[in-house]
């Protein structure tokens, strides 16, 4: 006889009940060695756990964390934590290219020994989920009415979307410190002093003493803290602040009391502990000289008051309406629950308003008064100073500029919600753990049930970003064996321009045959900037434009970039990529370089091919725009190559878009000859200048800006004291004045945003033309 549907729980409980316990031990220890398994498959395809397959790690952050290690790997050890091979001569140290300091150190030891192609970020994934459910059961066993129920929820704590969110920056994929931190607070209980008889011998009593003094919980935190200052910076901060506020419930009654041996103990244990993570960051290599602690992006990376119920991006919930935010705060600050989730945090409230079972978790409640003073923390720098509400503005106020300099050393902050949102989902559970035996049977299992459904489509999104991995293919742009050649036959490769991020996958590809073979590369994409090492770059740059490049080294463009006469007949072109070959490899089979049609609009931000058809006279590139920087400020334009809207144009105009920090006089030169004056401000202005016949008969179109003083005079243009914007991305550089520039001088720079190349007799007749000599 088949049992209607709804009693076949009842029949399968029962039958647990009438099982062996040595049976109910084993399947229930099978279930918890496979939930971990499961959920990794669950957002990951399994081949990342191949350590020899690379190519799926080839794309954005992860190409700079697989090349931050293979650097590492190949760098002696004398450097202990600097790698010289990336972003050469200077070098980063393995934190500042997000390599996982904690696994390159413990690799290391074994690099003659491991396979030629290495990675151990598709370990790490798993490992973390492993190390994600193992806190998780140790946060909620001890307030769990069964090990069922603890198992039940163990897994819910490890079904945050954002835990898998950042699979793409994978050292932050270890939000298993965060529960850690949270079991030293809540489960773990300061030592009492051990009771010394009389007679004791004096070792006895030393080693006591010791012992009670770094107790389990101070043994805890000094392991904790010590180990995430090995793992990132960002999580270190989070775990600390959530420190700081256990430290506090034991120093404030101290405080209090004026109770000063307490006080002496507390203080010690304070001092001892947070030196660890200091410590363990100075080994990682945090201390590099040169390196700059902040970028832009303050408030751009923050968190929404929406975040723990907004899914963001629809097929991320089947529940919910997903509402856009600006891109750095749908990344960053993506903080999502989950329908099943948010179902029982409601329904916890609930029960603790209306049942007297669950008002039995008061006690638990009030042991979480240490975390409040480090969420408040949390919450602000995650709101950050723009408070917004479902993509609104409702508050916002403006912070002075050395203050906003400090906060951009944690600019991705709206990651500070994430204890929150585990602290929220821990303390409901406990609740419902205090709710009828029945209440917690039907509504665990259906919480589980409808977080599964609703992360469905996540799920999905999330297993397609690791898809490549399925393919043992390592080189998708530069399959050609000659690129192993090449790179073998010179003594490093330099890449123009340096800004990684024009083809930053034809960068990794380039760039693991480099460091495979110990190639110095002179640029790379650091989490950090390196002060020190942008001259370098810049000095690179600024050569290449006068002709001068190593004969020794592979010179490589990431942007079809026009090259000065000198070095014309050097170009060769493979696999599609414009390359200079070094000298020991002049005789290899390489094309001539073809170039692909241009656009006749040129645009000149950080990521626009414009910024490689200047000359040496302009500074480093914003998100909209680049500011002039030297006596000449030239464009160079392949004119021959562009691609007009409409065939064979007669005649051309230039429309441009530009400003400049006070009212000046600009005349605009085209192939030496005065064609225009604009008059710029500080609001952004559109021009039109019209052009000689004979700018379409030559090879390139050469434009030059000259700035005059009121008085008019020329003045040697100079480069803008402009910060970095938090939109370009880490990538950008930030441009400063020297420091003995006149303020005068630096005032009169301009800044172009794009050039667009219009057929005269194919436009309509503009109302206003700038003026033309």
């Amino acid at each position: 006889m088949r049992l209607p549907a709804w009693q076949l729980p009842s029949r399968a409980i029962n039958w647990l009940k009438t099982t062996p316990p040595a049976v109910r031990n084993g399947l229930f220890r099978g279930i918890c060695l496979v939930t971990p398994v499961m959920l990794f498959l669950a957002f990951f395809n399994p081949f990342v756990l191949d350590p020899t397959r690379i190519g799926w790690l080839m794309i954005a952050d992860w190409g700079q964390h697989v090349l931050g290690w293979n650097a590492f790997r190949h760098t002696p050890w004398s450097s202990l934590n600097h790698e010289s091979l990336l972003y050469a001569p200077t070098g980063l140290s393995v934190i500042y290219t997000d390599s996982n300091p904690l696994f390159a150190f413990i690799f290391k030891p074994f690099r003659n020994i491991l396979p030629q192609n290495f990675q151990y970020i598709g370990p790490w994934f798993f490992f973390c989920v492993c190390m994600h459910f193992v806190f998780a059961w140790k946060l909620v066993r001890p307030h769990a009415p069964n090990r069922w129920a603890a198992l039940g929820g163990a897994v819910a704590l490890s079904a945050l979307p954002c835990l898998y969110y950042r699979m793409r920056h994978d050292t932050l994929m270890a939000q298993w410190l965060i529960l850690w931190a949270l079991h030293l607070v809540v489960n773990v209980q300061a030592g009492a002093p051990t009771l010394i008889a009389e007679g004791t011998p004096r070792l006895k009593i030393a080693l006591t003493k010791i012992a009670d003094f770094f107790d389990a919980k101070t043994r805890g935190w000094i392991a904790l803290l010590g180990l995430t200052g090995m793992i990132h910076p960002y999580i270190l901060f989070m775990v600390v602040v959530i420190w700081g506020g256990d430290m506090l419930r034991y120093f404030w009654p101290a405080a209090r009391a004026l109770d000063r041996k307490t006080l002496a103990v507390v203080t010690s244990r304070a001092i001892i502990t947070f030196s660890v993570p200091l410590l363990t960051m100075g080994l990682a290599g945090a201390y590099a000289a040169g390196q700059s602690p902040g970028a832009g992006g303050w408030s751009y990376y923050s968190a929404g008051l929406d975040s723990f119920f907004n899914p963001v991006v629809q097929d991320f919930s089947n529940f919910l309406k997903a509402w856009p935010q600006s891109p750095g705060q749908a990344f960053e600050g993506y903080q999502y629950l989950g329908f099943g989730l948010l179902v029982l945090i409601v329904a916890a409230v609930i029960l603790y308003i209306v049942t007297p079972e669950a008002k039995d978790s008061r006690p638990f409640l009030k042991s979480l008064k240490p975390l409040i003073i480090p969420f408040v923390i949390l919450a602000a720098f995650a709101l950050t100073n723009r408070v917004q509400f479902f993509g609104q503005t409702i508050l916002f106020f403006d912070l002075p500029p050395a203050t906003k300099n400090v906060l951009a050393i944690l600019r991705a902050s709206g990651r500070f919600l994430w204890p929150i949102g585990y602290c929220m989902v821990f303390a409901a559970l406990v609740v419902l753990y205090k709710s009828r035996a029945r209440t917690v049977a039907v509504l665990l299992p259906t919480v589980l049930v409808l977080q599964a459904v609703d992360l469905n489509g996540f799920a999905v999104t999330m297993r397609d970003a690791t898809s490549l991995a399925a393919k043992p293919q390592t080189y998708y742009l530069t399959p050609s064996p000659l690129w192993n050649k090449l790179v073998a036959e010179s003594n490093g490769v330099d890449f123009y321009p340096v800004n990684v991020h024009f083809n930053d996958k034809l960068f990794y590809e380039l760039t693991w045959r480099a460091t495979s073979l110990a190639k110095p590369v002179n640029t790379m994409y650091p989490a950090r900037e390196n002060l020190i090492q942008i001259a370098h770059m810049q000095a690179d740059q600024d050569a290449f434009k006068r002709g001068q490049v190593r004969n020794d080294r592979l010179f490589v463009f990431l942007k079809q970039c026009d090259a000065p006469p000198e070095l014309q007949s050097r170009l060769r072109m493979l696999d599609g990529v414009w390359i200079i070959p070094p000298d020991g490899a002049k005789d290899l089979p390489l094309q001539k370089p073809v170039w692909s049609p241009l656009s006749s609009e040129v645009r000149f931000g950080w990521l626009d091919q414009g910024t490689c058809l200047l000359d040496e006279n302009w500074s480093q590139p914003e998100y909209d725009g680049t500011w002039t920087d030297g006596p000449k400020a030239e464009v160079q334009i392949p004119i021959k190559h562009v691609q007009f809207e409409y065939a064979n144009p007669r005649a051309i105009d230039l429309h441009l878009k530009a400003k400049s920090f006070r009212p000046v006089l600009v005349k605009v030169m085209v192939n030496g000859r005065k064609v225009s004056e604009l008059s710029l401000t500080r609001k952004t202005s559109e021009h039109i200048v019209q052009l000689p016949n004979s700018a379409l008969r030559n090879e390139n179109l050469n434009i030059r800006f000259v700035v005059e003083r009121p008085d008019g005079e020329p003045v040697e243009i100079a480069h803008a004291d402009t910060a970095q914007s938090g939109v370009t991305g880490r990538g950008a550089i930030q441009a400063r004045p020297a420091a003995d520039m006149k303020a005068e001088a630096r005032e009169l720079a301009i800044k172009l945003m794009d050039l667009r190349l219009v057929d005269r007799d194919r436009q309509p007749k503009p109302k206003t033309v700038a003026i033309s000599g």
